[in-house]
């Protein structure tokens, strides 16, 4: 019975498994990592989160590379990768400015109190 399952299993995610990404598909996730990437870096990331938004440029660099030697699959991992870490760059960034947003109203707030 388990190995019935098992069969089952991988016969299932064969169909998975095997669509390889496209070009288009590489393009598409290009196109979303580098917009990604541009919203960190209007999100202050450079300043607030430096290595998040490093770390995003290099994978990008890498599924840029990847494209060019039609290496769509890997193109489509790496841009993803990209977009996540430049996502957690722009994160970071608003939480450091919301962060220091809090600290000058607390400021305030204990100004007044005096």
């Amino acid at each position: 019975m388990k190995a019935a399952i098992a069969t089952l299993t991988l016969l299932l995610a064969l169909p998975c498994l095997a669509h390889a990404a496209g070009k288009k598909d590489a393009e598409l996730a290009l196109t979303e990592a580098g917009t990604a990437i541009e919203a960190a870096e209007h999100a202050d990331a450079a300043q607030n989160a430096p290595a998040d938004l490093r770390n995003a440029r290099e994978v990008f660099a890498g599924a840029q590379n990847a494209f060019e030697h039609h290496d769509w699959t890997e193109s489509v991992m790496d841009s993803e990768k990209a977009r996540a870490d430049a996502d957690l760059a722009a994160a970071r960034a608003r939480q450091h400015r919301s962060e220091a947003a809090t600290a000058e109203v607390e400021a305030s707030i204990a100004s007044m109190r005096r």
